[in-house]
């Protein structure tokens, strides 16, 4: 009836950076209270002690039920921020039931963390930026949970209320705090406008979260358009075949490299400009709201998770966040940078030979050429050594500045700026592929110059792979492509004659055997045995009967043979002097497009039909 709350102040009190509650004299002054009271009102005297036990109960039940609503939120700001912030312990008060500072900033350090007790149902995203922006007078603060950065909601609702989004872990975690990460960044502060307003013109912090929101929906929207369009999106391999890839594994993979793509150009943006360390520290606090959120999407399907190891895309990622906590001096999060950056060693390691960086810091120290891939691995050592060198582990940490400063100056002393504006002039090519091209030849630019030029016949090839590829269709399973490769292999085995797929532009497709070797191998999803055993069980004419109803199937339309191979009478005048008839001859030529092919037809045709007369 008098409301008393038990979990609150005087009943319960907790220390300044002290875990353990300690129940205060007021709890026990209550019991005796509440015994005298109701002993007075009934027959048997109640003992203080009873009812001092029963207090602590339903105390330590309030408290359990509200210790997933504890909160720890760190504010990451510089000095000049919290010179503005008031000594007036209430500036936050309605925040929680009681918030108290268990962490603060110095001069040396830039970071409050604040405990706050039972968060307000009534907290949300833009009330918690709007006042902290008010109490530090800065422009902006993103507010990021567990890794994401959570947006104010503008349609009103409740999706950005604090207190459900601390709590929507209740059970899974225990053990661990939940906390709050509070970039702040910016000077100045702008009240909210008016409500009639704020729909045209609204605050300065709402509208730059709505700003990062809009820009992550937009990439999302767009990558959703690009994996429905069939031919907007295609994935190779290093040898320019198509890789085939689930259209929702498209739309994560095309919005976390697009993610990943902004907040980098952001980090860059901010280190070319010269604008003062507010604006810069803006950039960076955004920046690494779209960096965590494209390494949310690297996380939302099973087959990405797969290609974190495949590809380098994931590991760079890494570096870039760590190097961004780096740069915002956020040392609280210096145990997830060292995190991040082991993985990204994984990761980038795996893209290379086992002793790639061993052989690289060798041909250093000797001076000879390395890699380019090693400006990779300069910016993983630099950062591990930074890192290493603020844990305190020195030795590690010499080690791997060490290493970064060999390859470092190996690299930049193959590449002089001389050769790479002659190379960027002659081959029209940008500074970084130039440079790319030096490093290989150790500053050659002779065969940089040829390296350049290998590169655009290779892609030319690899687009007509892809080409090729997409022209004879996908296998049986819908998934993957016709393995060119293996389509040269099976015909040699099956005596049609190769072609070269590295200089066929797909003329020769249309050739009986390639439509066999193209049509099995379809069929059977690139298994050469199963192909070879399913062309001996049902022949050329089953394959291509059963590879034109799997065209039907997939809606791939085809010319007839005859119209795609032309007979020539030159080739057959020479089937016809070797003693071909004419007619024979001509079906040959038609069935293979070559005079060579022929003759093998022919030959497995006489065989055919001596085993079949002698059956």
């Amino acid at each position: 009836q008098e409301k008393v709350q038990l979990w609150l102040p005087p009943y319960h009190q907790r220390e300044e950076g002290d875990d353990d509650a300690t129940k205060s004299d007021a709890l026990r002054n209550l019991a005796q209270l509440l015994a005298e009271q109701l002993s007075s009102s009934s027959k048997a005297p109640l003992k203080v002690d009873d009812v001092y036990s029963i207090l602590s109960q339903l105390q330590s039940h309030a408290l359990q039920k509200l210790k997933k609503y504890c909160v720890d939120i760190k504010i990451l700001a510089t000095q000049q921020h919290f010179a503005n912030l008031s000594s007036d312990d209430d500036v936050f008060a309605s925040w929680g039931d009681t918030v108290a500072t268990i962490k603060n900033g110095n001069t040396k350090k830039s970071l409050i963390v604040l405990r706050v007790e039972n968060i307000s149902s009534t907290l949300n995203v833009d009330k918690l930026s709007s006042e902290l922006c008010c109490a530090l007078n800065a422009t902006t603060a993103r507010v990021i949970f567990k890794g994401k950065h959570i947006s104010s909601s503008s349609s009103g609702g409740e999706g950005n209320n604090l207190r459900k989004i601390v709590s929507s872990n209740d059970g899974k975690d225990e053990q661990k705090k939940n906390e709050l990460l509070c970039i702040v960044s910016g000077h100045g502060y702008v009240p909210p406008a008016p409500a009639a307003a704020s729909s045209v013109e609204g605050s300065a912090t709402d509208t730059t979260a709505r700003t990062d929101k809009e820009i992550i929906d937009s990439i999302r929207s767009s990558a959703s358009r690009i994996a429905y369009n069939q031919s907007g999106f295609e994935i190779t391999d290093q040898n320019g075949n198509l890789v085939p890839m689930s259209q929702t594994d498209s739309i994560s993979l095309l919005t976390a490299l697009g993610l990943h793509r902004i907040g980098r150009s952001k980090m860059e943006k901010c280190r070319e400009s010269n604008d003062d360390e507010g604006d810069k520290r803006n950039s960076l606090a955004s920046a690494l709201v779209f960096l965590l959120e494209a390494d949310a999407e690297w996380q939302c399907s099973s087959t990405l998770d797969i290609w974190k190891t495949k590809v380098d895309n994931y590991g760079l990622l890494q570096l870039d966040i760590a190097w961004n906590y780096l740069l915002l001096g956020s040392l609280e999060n210096l145990t997830d940078a060292t995190r991040r950056l082991e993985i990204a060693e994984t990761v980038l390691r795996k893209q290379v030979h086992s002793n790639f960086v061993t052989l690289a810091l060798v041909n250093a120290e000797s001076n000879n050429p390395i890699p380019p891939l090693c400006t990779i691995f300069v910016r993983l050592f630099l950062l591990q050594g930074v890192a290493n060198k603020m844990r305190n582990c020195n030795d590690t940490a010499a080690e791997r500045l060490t290493w970064a400063r060999l390859l470092c100056q190996q690299l930049r002393a193959s590449c002089p700026p001389d050769r790479v504006e002659i190379l960027c002039g002659a081959y029209c090519v940008e500074p970084s592929t130039a440079i790319s091209a030096l490093r290989k030849f150790n500053g050659d630019p002779d065969a940089a110059g040829n390296f350049i030029a290998s590169l655009r016949d290779d892609e030319a090839r690899s687009a007509k792979r892809r080409k090729r590829q997409h022209k004879l269709g996908k296998c049986a399973n819908n998934s993957d492509f016709v393995n060119l490769d293996l389509v040269q292999t099976l015909s040699d085995l099956l005596g049609f004659g190769g072609v070269n797929n590295n200089t066929n532009d797909g003329r020769d497709d249309q050739t009986t055997s390639n439509l066999i070797c193209s049509g099995v191998l379809r069929l059977t999803n690139n298994d050469i045995e199963k192909s070879l055993a399913l062309y001996n069980e049902i022949g050329a004419q089953g394959v291509l009967q059963r590879a034109a109803q799997l065209d039907k199937d997939t809606g791939i339309r085809r010319a007839s043979i005859q119209d795609k191979c032309e007979v020539s009478d030159v080739d057959v005048a020479s089937l016809v002097s070797m003693g071909v008839e004419e007619e024979r001859g001509r079906n040959a030529l038609r069935a293979t497009g070559n005079v060579d092919s022929a003759l093998l037809w022919l030959l497995k045709d006489d065989d055919n039909k001596t085993r079949a007369n002698g059956s």
